[in-house]
This record gives structure tokens, sequence and C-alpha cells, in this order.
């Protein structure tokens, strides 16, 4: 089954210094394909259920399109979450450096992703599936 949706809303201003990803993050992970690959999960546990194929930037937010296997009960579960849309969102999850500047102000810097998941409620507004096809 392919799926396609809204990973990440649209990023923060490049001024941004907390944990959400900017603009020019976005920019980044899709130039570096940095979601290619990514895994893709139930509510951010157990094994990986698929894989992201593509990803790309529209209106400043994060699309994506993944596969989820058929190779075990897991996927063959988030199928039909997908398709009843008992999971209807999406969800980024990833890691942020800290930094601390020398006058002791601390901001998020460097991201570095970890996987996608389908998920029944999103913590970003705007993150959905849009639509899938069982091919």
């Amino acid at each position: 089954m392919l799926v396609y949706g809204t990973c990440n809303p649209p990023g923060e201003s490049d001024a941004h210094t907390g944990v959400y990803l900017r603009k020019a993050d976005i920019s980044r992970l899709v130039q570096s394909g940095a979601l290619l690959e990514l895994p893709v999960k139930i509510e951010h546990s157990g094994i990986a259920v698929g894989r992201v194929v593509s990803a790309w930037e529209h209106a400043d937010r994060l699309d994506c399109v993944f596969r989820i296997d058929d190779n075990s009960i897991d996927s063959i579960f988030a199928q039909e979450f997908v398709k009843n849309k008992k999971c209807s969102e999406l969800s980024l999850s990833y890691n942020v450096t800290m930094q601390h500047s020398k006058d002791g102000v601390l901001s998020g810097g460097g991201k570095e992703l970890i996987e996608v998941s389908i998920v029944r409620h999103g913590a970003r507004d705007n993150c959905k599936i849009y639509g899938f096809s069982n091919k």
C-alpha cells in the first residue's frame, strides 16, 4: 500500500531557535534525501511497517509518500488503520541537538530524523493522510 500525506506542517521562520523544523531545515532534509527509506511505524512504537519512498516540500510543509508492507501482522494492521481512517494523521520523530550560546541561552540546532508514524492524533496541526493506493 502507498500512502500520501503531510508529515510536518509549514516550517518555522529561519530565526526560530526552538525544536520545531525551520523552513531551511525542511529544504535541507528534502534536498539531502534524509527522508528516503526512513522507517514508518504505528504510534511511534513497535517494528517498522514500511518505508518512506518519496518526500518533497510543498507550500512550506513536508509531504511524503510511504509504502506499508504486507509481510507482518503489524503492517497488515497499519494498512487497515489507514483504510478505515482509525489512524488518519502523521507524526515525524526526530532528535534535536541542543546548543548553549556564550550568554547561556539554550536553543535547538540540528535535527536528525528517526521515523514517520501513522497516528490517531498528531502533535502538530494539519499533518494528515490525504490518500492511499492498494497497488
